[in-house]
């Protein structure tokens, strides 16, 4: 009989998931951001992922809209979550943390592109333009470092010996 999945979670605190987060965060080019409403309604929409995220150190960054709602429902150290998820990589990232809006203009022109006129035409001349700062606590990810290669081979392991397959690493991160 195989063992309980939940015995095979690695555990990363400080130095170790961050350099975990740095190995994976390049691999997404969006994210979820998952906020609350109220006690009983979350909401969640995605962002594009800001800067150089191999060089992560427990912050990231995206751009919004200061009026949007999610604006309003993330304020105050209030807990929320980013997700990010990449079939083709079989990538999984989840951390939770909080946000600050800022409109530091020296920042936003340092992770300032011009796919940004999408959705702001005026570019950084904006005045709804800014940015929120993630700061992640912890969380758990899901590697599969071989890719859909590893996963199809866990999948036929499975099949043809009737065990369970392990097709990557699960953990919890403690930044």
């Amino acid at each position: 009989m195989d063992k309980n999945p939940e015995d095979r979670k690695v555990n990363l605190d400080g130095d170790e998931a961050l350099a975990k987060a740095r190995q994976l965060l390049p691999k997404f080019r969006s994210a979820m951001l998952v906020t609350h409403s109220d006690a009983e309604h979350l909401h969640v929409r995605p962002l594009a992922l800001q800067g150089d995220l191999s060089a992560f150190g427990g912050v990231l960054w995206f751009f919004t809209d200061v009026r949007s709602r999610k604006i309003q429902e993330s304020g105050g150290h209030v807990p929320v979550s980013v997700i990010c998820q990449s079939d083709e990589h079989s990538a999984y990232l989840h951390l939770t943390g909080t946000v600050t809006v800022t409109r530091d203009m020296a920042k936003m022109r340092e992770l300032y592109t011009p796919l940004l006129k999408t959705w702001f035409p005026d570019g950084l001349d904006d005045p709804n333009l800014t940015l929120i700062k993630f700061d992640a606590t912890g969380g758990e990810y899901w590697d599969s470092p071989g890719g859909m290669l590893q996963v199809l081979a866990s999948f036929a392991k499975a099949v043809a010996t009737g065990t369970r397959g392990q097709a990557g690493e699960t953990g919890a991160l403690q930044l």
